[in-house]
């Protein structure tokens, strides 16, 4: 089957006198083609599954991981790679008992949920050991599709925040992680950064019980992905810096230091592996020298993206500098519409901070917001999870009297991987044989609908020459 990749760019491009910085949304679409131009790379998948002392209380978070564990390993296909990790304060293989990855079978299968079955909860946590295992059997299939769950029920203890960075860093690019979170101890940013790193989603069940349904769902994805890596490429013209970059659909990680130079100067950014048709959503801020003289009445390209390998897909983000004092104040809908999630997460971080300090009426204020933002977004799962931790009565919000620690910490982590529904443009588009506005004082041509001339300045009566 032949594959391609869309790249389009959503933005509003007109920059006012002075402006120099310019935000645009790009989305990245992987598309099948069809036809003979390739077979379908295999599999391998690694479950790094927690087993340390605290897995033990309540006795139901070790039992959940254990048929987690079994589900995700029931639904592999057949000639799929496979091995399973007991993670305590070092990485031990519980299947295969020779290092390596199995060979998915009904032998392999039943043999891996029989060593899954004995797991018991006694020792430390050191993730990194973990990802460090599964690196190194990743690298016997460097061709498939790599994906691994991690689950864990608390911190990172028993490694320093140095090593895990590292381990990160040697893993990044090597296999997609998704990460998760079980109980009340786990810490949001040690799993975030995991999620961010190594491209996988981020969450956490509140009830053990969902753990199951969470694995099938997880591996049901990831079996689904026919591209095991991607790159994205961004330039920049010698008067741009490119300030951040950021996914914001449909989890959201800051990637800016994520972003490296290849050779030829651009920066290079890894996106993990890919189902045909799946979409994705990238947030990237540039800025102008203020040196560069604006040019109006004229497109000028502040920078280009697309996906390393296929130059076609190559989409330009531009800059339109206009005098008219209305259209830079317009913000594209995408780009409203993650500014706004962003604002979400920041309420969810400073209600949970405000909570643990004590200061009730602060953190019911921040949850009041998110419950506004996320009202305004139509963020369902947000909602969903903001209703099991506050009432509301109009403007008064104020926290359930029986909310658990799972609870606040599931509440906390909704936004890096619940950003919302899939995205669509709700831009109408412009129409394509629109008539430029001539300013009948200059006879400059602008823009269809503009107000005023990008050269003379002068008003246009009623909106158009």
């Amino acid at each position: 089957m032949s594959r391609g990749w869309d790249v389009e760019v959503h933005q509003n491009r007109y920059l006012g006198e002075g402006d120099t910085a310019m935000q645009a949304v790009v989305t990245v679409s992987a598309r099948d083609d069809g036809g003979a131009g390739g077979s379908r790379p295999s599999g391998a998948e690694v479950l790094l599954v927690d087993c340390s002392t605290s897995m033990r209380y309540p006795p139901t978070k070790i039992a959940a991981a254990r048929r987690a564990a079994a589900a995700a390993i029931w639904a592999l296909p057949d000639g799929v790679a496979f091995a399973v990790v007991r993670g305590t304060e070092r990485a031990d293989l519980a299947y295969p008992a020779e290092p390596g990855l199995a060979v998915a079978s009904d032998e392999t299968r039943a043999a891996a949920v029989a060593a899954v079955e004995r797991f018991v909860a006694v020792g430390g946590t050191a993730m990194g050991t973990w990802l460090e295992c599964a690196r190194h059997l990743f690298a016997s299939a460097p061709d498939a599709v790599r994906h691994a769950i991690l689950l864990t029920d608390g911190n990172n203890q028993s490694q320093s925040a140095e090593a895990l960075r590292r381990e990160l860093d040697a893993c990044e690019g090597q296999f997609v992680c998704d990460a998760r979170g079980i109980g009340d101890g786990w810490q949001r940013a040690e799993l975030v950064e995991i999620g961010r790193v190594l491209r996988g989603s981020v969450d956490s069940v509140v009830r053990d019980e969902d753990l199951v349904e969470d694995f099938r769902a997880l591996m049901a994805a990831a079996l689904a992905k026919i591209i095991p890596s991607a790159r994205l490429r961004i330039g920049v013209t010698e008067q741009t810096t490119l300030r951040f970059v950021k996914q914001v659909w449909p989890s959201e990680y800051d990637l800016t230091s994520r972003c490296v130079r290849d050779g030829d100067g651009k920066t290079v950014l890894s996106l993990g592996s890919w189902s045909a048709g799946e979409t994705r959503e990238f947030q990237l801020a540039v800025e102008v020298s203020a040196d560069a003289p604006p040019e109006y009445g004229s497109d000028r390209m502040l920078a280009w993206v697309e996906v390393e390998g296929a130059p076609d897909s190559a989409a330009p983000v531009l800059a339109h500098w206009t005098r008219d004092p209305v259209a830079p104040t317009l913000v594209d809908p995408k780009v409203r519409r993650y500014t706004m999630h962003a604002e979400l997460s920041e309420a969810l971080v400073n209600a949970d901070e405000a909570y643990a300090a004590g200061d009730h009426a602060r953190a019911a204020r921040e949850w009041g917001r998110a419950v506004e933002i996320a009202t305004r977004t139509s963020n369902k799962e947000v909602l969903r999870r903001l209703a099991r931790v506050v009432e509301t009565d109009g403007d008064d919000v104020r926290l359930r009297p029986e909310v658990t620690r799972s609870e606040l910490l599931n509440l906390l982590v909704s936004t890096v991987s619940n950003v919302g529904d899939e995205p669509r443009d709700a831009r109408p588009a412009p129409p394509p044989d629109a008539e430029p506005a001539i300013c009948p004082h200059c006879q400059t041509p602008n823009p269809s609908g503009a107000r005023f001339c990008e050269e003379c300045g002068e008003r246009f009566d009623g909106g158009a020459a």
